[in-house]
């Protein structure tokens, strides 16, 4: 009918883990910043919310497990534009002191017509059609401390309540029967074998380095790897001199 919306939507996803404890999933990285119900969102805006729900094993293993990211999937009812602005695109967010980095964000834009598309981390005046649909994905915080330390029976309820997934699980050396359960013979086994192959641990885990990552980036995200900025040299002028 020619009515005109504007939308502006923070992304919310994975806290690092902490010394105190685990990084909560699905949070602001601002303080009293809080999410905007669904349900307001469906009622005043053209666009229906068809996914929101934590993105599994996105959070670093650790002793305090990062918090895992969100997926949230827009439907949009009209014709419009987006824009988005994230970011931890290429670089992972770190694992500190024997933890493990999380997993990086990526938006996925499925057309009405089935076709798909890995959009990049920022762009801009992107055309969407009635029936397109976005799924933003966040991004998994960081893990704090050696994963192999954590209480399996920790573990186990992160699977239970759908944080972890049972092939996650076995990143921090976890192994879990059929019924969610620690198998404790196999987990002991499955510890000592991977602390004897990893050795001592690292202060900080980047997920690799920049040159790592730019190298397998097409591989791993669909996406061209950005291009190292050239920075020209500083020139003095004289006062008054044009630029």
């Amino acid at each position: 009918n020619g009515e005109w919306y504007q939308l502006y939507q923070i992304g919310f996803g994975g806290i690092p883990g902490r010394p105190a404890g685990d990084g909560p999933d699905g949070h602001s990285l601002w303080p009293a910043f809080t999410n905007v119900p669904n349900e307001f969102l469906e009622a005043y805006f053209p666009l229906r919310i068809v996914k929101y729900e934590t993105i599994a094993d996105s959070g670093g293993p650790g002793l305090h497990r990062g918090g895992n990211g969100l997926s949230m999937g827009y439907q949009f009812l009209e014709p419009g534009e987006i824009s988005i602005h994230d970011d931890r695109w290429l670089t992972h967010p770190w694992g500190v002191n024997g933890g493990l980095p999380g997993q990086r964000s990526n938006k996925l834009m499925v057309r009405s017509d089935g076709k798909t598309e890995w959009m990049h981390s920022k762009c801009d005046r992107v055309k969407v059609a009635a029936g397109d649909t976005l799924y933003f994905n966040t991004w998994g915080g960081g893990g704090w401390g050696d994963p192999l330390e954590r209480e399996s029976a920790r573990v186990a309820l992160d699977t239970q309540r759908g944080l972890v997934t049972t092939d996650g699980a076995r990143r921090y050396g976890v192994v879990l029967t059929a019924e969610l359960l620690v198998d404790e013979s196999a987990t002991k086994d499955l510890r000592r074998k991977m602390a004897a192959q990893r050795g001592s641990v690292e202060l900080f885990d980047f997920g690799g380095t920049v040159e790592e990552l730019k190298a397998r980036c097409q591989a791993d995200t669909t996406l061209q790897p950005p291009k190292t900025p050239v920075f020209q040299k500083w020139v003095t002028r004289s006062a008054g001199e044009s630029v």
